[in-house]
């Protein structure tokens, strides 16, 4: 069952939309309910969701509060999933308990919660607004030569994680990957690969040679 309905008094009051993340971002719309955003990460378009699946609960006020991953991922040894459809009303009630009380605190988590997605609350609104114009760092970047838009051979993130993978194995890449990182002004790769994949890819074959040369 989808969250229910806030009464007038309810934390989730300030909850304005949630969002569902994948490796490739297939899912840009803002969107109603948690259980909307589970279900997305259930299709068949989720692209590889046990791995980089996220959910982000965005706030009237601004900013954003990351769902646990452990509400909507199953790992089990050196396997992980994404809860099945039948386990939907389970993971929904617990996910609406959890915001309550997270959203009661104010604690350094929600302090420092909008620095977990870029999108911000006025960009959501946009993307409602099918007239909206595009924001400008879009248009720069849509306006901008083919020379010094693009680096020849530059990995994408599909690299970026094959890459860990090999050298980690998915478990372990996919904790790497959520984890915040000193060498990424403590921003984990998971949000750095968006904005400098080459980067994030460096890091990865860091990884690689220490463990071949240990």
């Amino acid at each position: 069952m989808p969250l229910a309905k806030p009464s007038t008094n309810d934390p989730l009051q300030s909850v304005f939309a949630f969002r569902a993340f994948d490796l490739r971002d297939r899912f840009p719309q803002p969107l109603e309910t948690f259980r909307q955003a589970l279900e997305c990460l259930q299709s068949g378009d989720a692209y590889l969701p046990d791995m980089s699946g996220e959910i982000v609960a965005y706030l009237r006020d601004g900013r954003a509060l990351p769902i646990p991953e452990y509400f909507f991922i199953i790992q089990s040894g050196n396997t992980s999933a994404v809860v099945p459809p039948q386990e939907n009303d389970y993971v929904c009630a617990a996910v609406e308990a959890w915001l309550r009380d997270a959203l009661l605190k104010t604690s350094t988590l929600l302090e420092n919660a909008s620095t977990v997605r870029p999108a911000r609350l006025n960009i959501l609104l946009d993307q409602c607004d099918p007239n909206a114009p595009e924001p400008d760092d879009i248009q720069a970047w849509q306006n901008m030569h083919d020379a010094g838009r693009e680096i020849i051979d530059a990995p994408c993130r599909e690299d970026v994680w094959d890459a860990a993978v090999q050298v980690m194995g998915e478990v372990l890449a996919r904790r790497w990957m959520k984890t915040a990182h000193p060498l990424l002004n403590g921003k984990s790769p998971n949000l750095c690969i968006e904005e400098d994949p080459s980067r994030v890819y460096e890091l990865v074959s860091q990884v690689g040679k220490e463990r071949a040369n240990g």
